[in-house]
């Protein structure tokens, strides 16, 4: 019994890794979504859940940067509803993190579009709830 669960183990580990470095990879768990990723030598993760709390949703964004101190313009987007706009700047361990309130309806789209000011193309990260 205890064999059979560390090679489950062992082989779950190894398709998440794998998952993890061909790029994307969609959370799943108890009434959450999300999107894993990497973009513009970032990584970013975007997850939709239910919050019991306020009975809607709770949009959480975080982006893992090079280093602390950078600028970035974030824009989340729920469908055509704009959630936020605005520039965040990372902490002193290379990240931003946003937990956004939202209405509760389901097959909307959730958006992150983010860039730093000086940079080329903004990255894209969406999930479906």
């Amino acid at each position: 019994m205890k064999r059979t669960s560390l090679i489950a183990l062992v082989t779950g580990a190894v398709v998440v890794a794998g998952g993890v470095t061909a790029g994307a990879v969609a959370l799943t768990g108890d009434d959450e979504v999300g999107e894993r990723g990497s973009c513009a030598a970032t990584t970013h993760e975007l997850t939709v859940e239910r919050d019991d709390d306020t009975g809607g949703l709770e949009v959480g964004f975080e982006l893992q940067s090079a280093g602390p101190g950078e600028v970035w313009s974030i824009d989340v987007r729920q469908g055509d509803a704009q959630l936020f706009a605005g520039e965040r700047t990372t902490d002193e361990d290379g990240e931003v993190d946003l937990d956004l309130p939202a209405a509760e309806r389901d097959g909307d789209l959730f958006t992150v579009e983010y860039a730093a000011p000086d940079a080329g193309e903004p990255c894209t990260v969406t999930v479906r709830r």
